[in-house]
C-alpha cells in the first residue's frame, strides 16, 4: 500500500514537473511573430540548378556563394551563376564550403576537397584517393591548417610545397584513450581553439589538451553539429534537440533549448544580426533569440513551410536563408522594416488610414472596416467600432485627447469611438461622397466630396465655399503654419484664409484644373499632383497665385502618385503605384519590395508618422512599418566586379589587365557582378569600350557581348546604378591590348624597310661595277627589274586593298562592319544636310537569337546571320548601305528615304519573318524587331540617329517584337548622364 502510495506520488511530482517545464518552455517562446516577412526567391529562374541549398558562405569580395546537391553557385547580384567543372570544381555534391583566413575558399565534396579563389578550383589533397567530406559544419582553420571531417574522422591538410599534405589529427591510441574521436561530426574553430562534436559529447581542443564537455558542463548527449562566435564573445552551439551557450570565462554551458525541437541534420546554422539575436532553424521556420525568449517565424509570416538548412546575415545586412527543396531566400528589409497582412489579423486590404489613439492602441482604416494594433501585440484584432451596414472605406482617422476615435467613411458617415463605453455615435453624414477627410488645428473636420466642400465643428455640418468654391470633386486639403487651410480638386486649387475663401492661380504646370494631392511644408515649400504626369513643386508667396515647376525624378514622372506628405524632420513622403519616394533635402530615395515593402502599390492618403519617427504606409496588399527611416538614406557600398572575361569561347585567367594576339573570329564577352547592396530588381550598368565606344551604354544584363577587336589600346570601363536611390558605383576599369599581326608590328615593319635598303644599295652598286662592261645586260635587267617592280606593285595594290576590305568588313557577312558603317553614317549626315535631304536610319535586331544558339548551336547561328544578312542585301534599296553593328543587330543608312515611309524598312522586316532558314534539318522561323528614325535639324553626328533608333528599338522589342517602331527625338535622362 505505501510503495503504490509512493509510485503514484512519484508520478504526480513527474507531471507536475513536466507541467512546469512546458510553462516555462513557453514563456521562453513566442509561438507566432506577428510581422509578415517580405521574401524575394532565387529557383531555376535565377539561374539555381538545385533547390536545395545546405550551406550559405559570403566571400571577402562580396559574393554570396550557395551549396546544393547540383553544384556551388554563386549570385552576381541578378541570378545565380554555377561555378563548375570549367572552373576546375568537378564536385556536384557540395557538403561543406569555408574561406580559410588567406582568403582561400574551401569546397568539400562527395567526390574530394577543392581549394581555389573563387574563379579556379583544384582538388586539394587525398590522391589517389580523395579526401570524401562529410555534410554539415565540416570545415575551420586554425594557425594555418585546415581541420576537414571526412568519414566522421577529422583530419589536418597542410601546405606543403606547392601542394598540400593530409593526415589524421588523431592516431589509434588516441581513439583508444577517448573513443568519442573516433566519431567526429562537426568542427569549429574560435581563436586558438577547435570545438568538434564527438560521439554524443562536446570536445575541445586547445594545442594538444583536449577536454570533452558532457552533462556535468551543460552539454547534454546528442550530435552537436553546429556553432557560432557572437560579438560579445560567447559561444553558440546546437544539436538537433538543443542549443547551449558558453560566456567568456565561464565553465558550465548555459541552456537556450528552443522547446520541441526535432529536427535531425546536420545542417542547423546559426547566425547574429546587427542587434546581436541569434537566428537559427525551427522545426518548421525559423527562431530568433532576443536575449530573453525565441521568436517563431514560419508559414504565418510567409515563410515557406518547408526546413530551412542554411542562414546567412551578410556585410550589407541582408538576411539570406537557404531551404531544403525552395531555393534561396531573401528577407527583404529585415530589422528595417515590417509588415502585416490579412494573414496577421489586418481586417481587409488596402488600408486607406491609420491614427494612434491616446492609450497606444494603432486603429487602421480599410476597405472593409479596421484593424487596430493593440500596444506590445503582435497580431491584429477587428477594432470596436460599429458602423452602420452600408458604411464603405474608412478614408480618414482622427485620434482625440482623451482616448475617442474618430472615422470618416468614404460613404459619408462620421463616427465617434467612446472608449469610456465602448459604444459608436454618428456625429454627421455627408450627402455626397468622400474621397478624402482632414481635421485642422481649431479641430474642425473638412470633407472633400464629389460635390464640394463640408466642414464639421463639432456641432453643425455645412457647405463651405459658397460661391467661391464649385459643386465638384475635391481630392485632398493640407493646413499651413499660418493656418490656412489648401484644397485641391477637379476645379483648381483653393485656398481657406482665416475666413476668406480664393480661387488660386496656378501657373507652370500643364493644366491649372484637375489637382489631386499636395503637401505645404513649414518653410514655405508647396508640392502638388495632378491629373498630369509627375510632381510639381514652388513656394507660397501671397494668397492669389502660385507659380511651380516640374519636379525632376524619373521615376515619379512614370508613377500614379496617391499621396504627398512630409514628416517632423522636413523630409518628404510620395506613394504611389511603385512604391514610396522620399526625399531628405538631398536626395531621392525609392522603397519598394526590394527594400522589404510589403506591396509596392500604395494605398491613397495612407501615410502615419509615429511619435518615435517611424513611418506607416497602408498598401493595397497590406500595411508597412519603417521602423527607422534614416537608415534607409545611409550610402550603400554598391560595387560592380568584373567577374569574367571571355575570348573566342574561352574563360580567361583573372587579371587586372589583358593583352591578347589579334584574332579576326574571337569576339569578347565580359560578365558582370555587383556586390555590397541589397539585390535591386531594376539595378543598370553604364559601361564602354573606350578606344571604340565614346558614348556611355546602359543596360541591365549582365553579360556585354563585343566582336572581335581591331588592334589597338582599349579601356574597358563599367560602373552599376540603382534607379531607386540614384547611386552610382565607382567605375571600374580593364585595360586591354590587341596586339596587330606580326607583320604589321614595328619590328617586322622597320625591318622591312631596312632589308628594302640594303637591296637597292647593293643592287646600284652591282649594277655601278659592271655599267661598261655589260651596257646592254645592263638594259635588259632595267626593263625586266622595271616589270618586276610592276608586278610588285599591282600585288601591293592588291593586298592593300584587300587589307582595307578586311578590316571594315564583318568577316562572316561580308556587310561593312561597325566601324565602317559608322563612317557611312556620318557622310550621310554631312551630305543630307549639306543638299538639305532626307536620311532615314534603322537598327534591325533579330528576336530571340539567343534561343537560336542555345538550342542549335553557335554555328547554326552563324549560318543565320548569313542568311539573314543576305535576305537584306536584297531588299536595300540602290542607295542604301546595310552594315553589321555586332551580334545579332545590323544598321542600315538610308539616304533619300522620306520621313514616316514605312515601305522600305517593313521590306526589311519582311524579308526576314518571310524567308524560313534551314539549319541542320530545322526550319527556323526568324523575326526582327527594328527601330527607325531620320535625321533632325539638331543633330550634330550620327550617334543622334543611332540614339533614337536604339529607344525605337528598343519599344520594338518591348511592345511584342516582329514590328517596326519609328522613332522621335526624346530628351536624355539622368541615367544616362555618365
Amino acid at each position: 500500500m505505501s510503495d503504490g502510495l509512493m509510485d503514484g506520488s512519484r508520478h504526480r511530482w513527474r507531471a507536475l514537473t513536466a507541467m512546469v517545464a512546458a510553462v516555462v518552455a513557453l514563456g521562453l517562446m513566442s509561438l507566432a511573430h506577428g510581422q509578415a516577412a517580405s521574401l524575394a526567391s532565387f529557383t531555376q529562374a535565377q539561374g539555381l540548378g538545385s533547390l536545395e541549398d545546405n550551406c550559405l558562405l559570403q566571400d571577402r569580395r562580396g559574393f554570396v556563394y550557395t551549396c546544393t546537391e547540383y553544384g556551388l553557385f554563386r549570385f552576381d547580384g541578378h541570378e545565380f551563376q554555377r561555378i563548375g567543372a570549367s572552373n576546375g570544381l568537378r564536385g556536384s555534391f557540395i557538403d561543406a564550403l569555408h574561406q580559410d583566413g588567406s582568403g582561400r575558399l574551401w569546397v568539400g565534396t562527395r567526390t574530394g576537397l577543392y581549394v581555389g579563389d573563387g574563379e579556379r578550383f583544384a582538388l586539394a589533397a587525398g590522391q589517389p584517393h580523395p579526401l570524401q567530406i562529410d555534410p554539415g559544419a565540416t570545415l575551420a582553420d586554425l594557425d594555418g591548417r585546415l581541420y576537414a571531417v571526412s568519414e566522421h574522422r577529422l583530419w589536418v591538410i597542410e601546405p606543403d610545397g606547392a601542394g598540400w599534405r593530409m593526415q589524421p589529427r588523431f592516431d589509434d591510441a588516441a581513439w583508444r584513450v577517448t573513443p568519442a574521436l573516433a566519431d567526429i561530426n562537426s568542427v569549429f574553430a574560435e581563436g586558438h581553439t577547435l570545438w568538434f562534436g564527438c560521439g554524443k559529447s562536446l570536445c575541445q581542443l586547445t594545442g594538444d589538451h583536449l577536454q570533452v564537455w558532457g552533462e556535468g558542463q551543460g552539454i547534454p548527449p546528442d550530435t552537436w553539429t553546429s556553432y557560432l562566435l557572437a560579438r560579445d564573445g560567447t559561444l553558440w552551439a546546437r544539436s538537433p534537440l538543443h542549443i547551449r551557450t558558453l560566456a567568456p570565462g565561464s565553465n558550465t554551458f548555459a541552456n537556450h533549448d528552443l522547446s520541441g525541437a526535432r529536427v535531425v541534420t546536420a545542417y542547423l546554422d546559426m547566425v547574429e544580426d546587427d542587434q546581436g539575436r541569434l537566428l537559427t532553424r525551427a522545426n518548421n521556420g525559423l527562431a530568433r533569440w532576443d536575449g530573453r525568449s525565441w521568436s517563431i517565424f514560419d508559414a504565418s509570416n510567409g515563410l515557406p513551410d518547408i526546413g530551412i538548412d542554411a542562414l546567412l546575415y551578410d556585410r550589407d545586412h541582408v538576411l539570406w536563408i537557404g531551404t531544403y527543396g525552395r531555393g534561396v531566400l531573401q528577407w527583404r528589409g529585415y530589422d528595417q522594416i515590417q509588415s502585416w497582412q490579412i494573414a496577421q489579423g489586418l481586417d481587409s486590404s488596402p488600408t486607406w488610414s491609420l491614427a494612434r489613439a491616446s492609450d497606444g492602441t494603432l486603429w487602421l482604416g480599410d476597405e472593409l472596416g479596421g484593424s487596430v494594433l493593440a500596444p506590445g501585440a503582435t497580431r491584429l484584432a477587428r477594432w470596436p467600432l460599429k458602423a452602420p451596414p452600408l458604411a464603405q472605406e474608412t478614408i480618414a482617422l482622427h485620434a482625440l485627447p482623451n482616448g475617442d476615435m474618430l472615422a470618416t467613411y468614404y460613404s459619408g458617415e462620421l463616427l465617434r469611438y467612446r472608449v469610456s463605453d465602448g459604444g459608436t455615435e454618428e456625429l454627421a453624414h455627408s450627402p455626397a461622397y468622400v474621397p478624402a477627410a482632414f481635421f485642422d488645428s481649431q479641430g474642425r473636420e473638412w470633407f472633400c466630396t464629389e460635390r464640394g466642400l463640408y466642414v464639421y465643428d463639432g456641432h453643425t455640418f455645412q457647405r463651405a465655399g459658397e460661391g467661391v468654391v464649385p459643386d465638384s470633386v475635391f481630392k485632398d486639403a493640407k493646413e499651413d503654419t499660418q493656418g490656412r487651410i489648401w484644397f485641391t480638386g477637379d476645379a483648381g486649387l483653393f485656398l481657406f484664409d482665416h475666413g476668406r475663401w480664393t480661387h488660386i492661380r496656378v501657373t507652370g504646370t500643364p493644366s491649372d484644373v484637375g489637382f489631386k494631392h499636395l503637401d505645404v511644408l513649414s518653410s514655405g515649400d508647396f508640392y502638388l499632383s495632378g491629373d498630369f504626369d509627375g510632381l510639381w513643386h514652388g513656394r507660397v508667396t501671397d494668397g492669389k497665385s502660385l507659380s511651380l515647376q516640374h519636379v525632376d525624378n524619373d521615376l515619379l514622372d512614370n508613377s500614379r502618385i496617391y499621396f504627398i506628405r512630409h514628416d517632423r524632420r522636413g523630409w518628404l513622403w510620395i506613394g504611389g503605384t511603385d512604391g514610396v519616394e522620399f526625399f531628405n533635402g538631398q536626395r531621392w530615395r525609392r522603397l519598394t519590395e526590394d527594400d522589404g515593402l510589403i506591396w509596392d502599390d500604395v494605398a491613397e492618403y495612407a501615410f502615419f508618422e509615429d511619435a518615435d519617427g517611424s513611418v506607416w504606409i497602408g498598401t493595397s496588399n497590406g500595411i508597412s512599418h519603417i521602423l527607422d527611416p534614416a537608415s534607409l538614406v545611409a550610402s550603400e557600398s554598391l560595387r560592380v566586379v568584373i567577374s569574367e572575361l571571355i575570348l573566342g569561347g574561352v574563360p580567361q585567367v583573372s587579371s587586372s589587365s589583358y593583352r591578347f594576339d589579334f584574332a579576326p573570329a574571337k569576339a569578347l564577352t565580359v560578365h558582370l557582378a555587383t556586390v555590397g547592396a541589397p539585390t535591386r530588381s531594376n539595378l543598370q550598368f553604364r559601361y564602354r569600350l573606350r578606344g571604340l565606344e565614346q558614348q556611355w551604354v546602359n543596360s541591365d544584363r549582365t553579360q556585354i557581348d563585343y566582336p572581335p577587336l581591331p588592334p589597338g589600346d582599349f579601356v574597358f570601363e563599367v560602373a552599376a546604378y540603382d534607379p531607386d536611390s540614384g547611386q552610382l558605383s565607382p567605375v571600374v576599369q580593364l585595360p586591354l591590348t590587341i596586339v596587330p599581326p606580326w607583320w604589321r608590328r614595328t619590328p617586322a615593319i622597320v625591318g622591312g624597310c631596312l632589308l628594302l635598303v640594303l637591296g637597292i644599295a647593293l643592287t646600284w652598286l652591282l649594277r655601278t661595277r659592271h655599267l661598261h662592261a655589260r651596257a646592254r645586260k645592263l638594259e635588259q635587267l632595267v626593263a625586266q627589274r622595271t616589270h618586276e617592280l610592276e608586278v610588285d606593285k599591282r600585288a601591293l595594290e592588291e593586298t592593300r586593298v584587300a587589307l582595307w576590305h578586311q578590316a571594315n568588313h564583318d568577316t562572316l557577312t561580308g556587310l561593312p562592319n561597325r566601324a565602317r558603317i559608322f563612317e557611312i553614317l556620318a557622310k550621310a549626315v554631312v551630305d543630307a544636310q549639306a543638299c538639305g535631304q532626307p536620311l532615314a536610319l534603322a537598327l534591325i535586331d533579330l528576336d530571340l537569337f539567343k534561343d537560336i544558339n542555345d538550342h542549335h548551336g553557335h554555328l547554326a547561328g552563324d549560318a543565320v546571320l548569313i542568311e539573314v544578312a543576305s535576305h537584306l542585301r536584297k531588299a536595300l534599296p540602290a542607295e542604301a548601305t546595310l552594315g553589321r553593328c555586332g551580334g545579332e543587330e545590323f544598321l542600315a543608312v538610308l539616304p533619300g528615304t522620306m520621313p514616316d515611309d514605312p515601305v522600305p524598312f517593313e521590306a526589311f522586316r519582311q524579308a526576314i519573318a518571310g524567308n524560313p532558314i534551314s539549319v541542320e534539318g530545322a526550319t527556323l522561323h526568324i523575326t526582327c524587331s527594328i527601330g527607325v528614325t531620320w535625321l533632325n535639324p539638331g543633330d550634330r553626328i550620327g550617334v543622334d540617329l543611332v540614339r533614337r533608333a536604339d529607344a525605337a528599338l528598343y519599344r520594338a522589342k518591348t511592345g511584342g517584337r516582329n514590328r517596326v517602331v519609328m522613332g522621335e527625338s526624346s530628351p536624355v535622362s539622368p541615367a544616362d548622364r555618365l
